[in-house]
């Protein structure tokens, strides 16, 4: 069980029934796991005719497309703002989006279950997936400008993204599951603070700093 509230999704009465249907979707995940469900039963969830969903979607699986972008979209909006509210620093900035992830996850938590269905990422609209992508190439080339101007340390830039991206996933994982008892989204905040702070520092022991001569 996790220890993250998820709001039951309004029944449909009017307006955009697409928009409705997905987040019928993403409560039907988070209660009922990815297999759990059917296009009647999200249907039902939204409040619509089991005849409904078939406007939008010819079945399921593009439905399930439909989610991955909706969840992708809200990732990068979050992420974004992160990243340009940060100082001017390629670490400082790659650590507001480790932040910006996890306060995501405790945002959105059904987002966050949707979008750790294996093979979601394939099924996510070509659009949505190419900024994606495009977003984690720009990451890449800010983290390899820190490196060439020794910001960083010089470590393989495939090493370093999988422990930062094991590390936020992770620790989202353990809020959303409840493996850290009751967490609030201030205290997720304080949580990937302190861990992104971790991840820049290193845990290799540091030379003591040198005493400042006296006057």
């Amino acid at each position: 069980m996790n220890n993250v509230n998820i709001a039951r999704p309004r029944s449909y009465h009017h307006g955009n029934l697409r928009a409705a249907l997905i987040e019928a979707t993403l409560h039907a995940i988070a209660e009922d796991g990815p297999d759990g469900f059917t296009l009647r039963d999200v249907a039902r969830r939204a409040g619509v005719s089991a005849a409904a969903p078939y406007r939008h979607f010819r079945d399921k699986e593009q439905l399930l497309a439909a989610v991955a972008g909706e969840c992708a979209e809200r990732l990068g909006e979050l992420t974004e703002r992160a990243v340009a509210a940060a100082p001017a620093n390629a670490l400082e900035q790659y650590r507001a989006a480790g932040i910006a992830y996890v306060q995501f996850v405790v945002a959105h938590p059904e987002h966050f279950r949707a979008l750790n269905i294996p093979g979601i990422a394939a099924l996510m609209p070509e659009e949505a997936r190419r900024k994606w992508q495009q977003k984690q190439q720009e990451q890449r080339q800010a983290l390899a400008a820190a490196q060439a101007a020794g910001v960083i340390a010089e470590l393989p830039l495939d090493d370093l993204c999988l422990a930062a991206q094991a590390l936020t996933h992770g620790l989202g994982h353990l809020i959303v599951e409840g493996q850290l008892g009751p967490v609030t989204p201030e205290r997720a905040t304080e949580l990937a603070v302190a861990a992104t702070a971790v991840l820049g520092r290193g845990l290799v022991p540091r030379d003591p700093a040198p005493e400042q001569p006296r006057r």
